[in-house]
Order: structure tokens, then sequence, then C-alpha cells
């Protein structure tokens, strides 16, 4: 259960009960995901959107695909291209990215042209793709790799420990 509701299927659908097993959102949806902040991503007609715990459409099945909200925020794509809308379905970082991930300390991960960087919840890029890979931010810090190696940088985009592992976990 995730914000007292979970997501069952029924006759090829998807919808969601309450703890008491009573069906909030009937089995309608091709495809649904846990309730975060207070919304799901759901999808019909091979494109997603967003619905409230009470079943009423947020935003509209518009999207190629749709992630989670994290931080205000969630990961939507358009035509191949990703970027992240608010709650009211606004677009506050335009679907220009190849790849993106969840918001985490306020950044979250994008990749461009194959290297990876980070941008803000206003869409700013804070830390340009300049990385082979990236990891989300943990206590401050992202582990990040260039050349194969490993190292880390703050939230600023600041090199903490300079690429020079060959490994790294994230903190916690």
């Amino acid at each position: 259960f995730s914000e007292g509701l979970t997501c069952v299927e029924l006759n090829e659908k998807r919808g969601y009960i309450n703890t008491k097993g009573e069906v909030v959102v009937p089995c309608m949806y091709d495809d649904a995901d846990w309730f975060h902040e207070g919304l799901a991503s759901v999808e019909q007609n091979g494109k997603w959107g967003y619905i409230n715990t009470q079943g009423e459409v947020v935003i509209p099945c518009i999207y190629d695909n749709a992630v989670s909200f994290s931080e205000g925020l969630a990961c939507v794509e358009q035509n191949g291209k990703w970027g992240f809308i608010n709650t009211k379905g606004e677009v506050v970082v335009p679907c220009i990215y190849d790849d993106a991930q969840s918001f985490s300390e306020d950044l979250a991960r994008v990749e461009q042209n194959g290297k990876e960087g980070y941008v803000n919840t206003k869409g700013e890029v804070v830390v340009p793709c300049i990385y082979d890979n990236t990891w989300w931010f943990s206590e401050g810090f992202a582990r990040v790799e260039q050349n194969d190696k490993w190292g880390f940088i703050n939230t600023k985009g600041e090199v903490v420990v300079p690429c020079i592992y060959d490994g790294a976990k994230n903190f916690s």
C-alpha cells in the first residue's frame, strides 16, 4: 500500500483498492503505478497521465511515459525526450533530455548525447552533462563516473572526491 491505496488488476486492467479492500479507482487503466505525493501515474490507450487518490484525472494521459512524483516534480517523456512537470501538469523542465531520473535533494539526473549531469527544480542546469554515469544525491553527495573512474560531487557540482577510484558506493 502507498498512501492508503494499492494497485490491483482485473481482466487485464488496473485500478486501486483501499486497506479495507474497497474499490476506490475501478480497474480501467492499462497500467498504473504507486501513489507518491498524492498522485499516481496511469496508462490509458498507450499514453500516461496522473490521477489523485479519489481517482480523478489531474493530469491527462498525454505522455509517452511518466514516473512517480518526487519533491513536487515528475519525469515525463514526449517524443523520445524527457522533462519534468509539477503536480498541476505545468512543464517545469522542457522535454529536451535523452533520459531523466527523479529528484533527490532538489537535483535530478539528466542525460544528453550520452553524458549525464543534474538540473534543479527550476530547470536550471547545476551540473553540465559531462559525466559518463551519475547517481542520485544522498547526504549532499553524488557519485559520478568519468573515464571508467569514480568520484563524488556536491550539490553545487563541485568535485569533492576526484574520479580516481575503480568503484564507489553511495552515501547512506
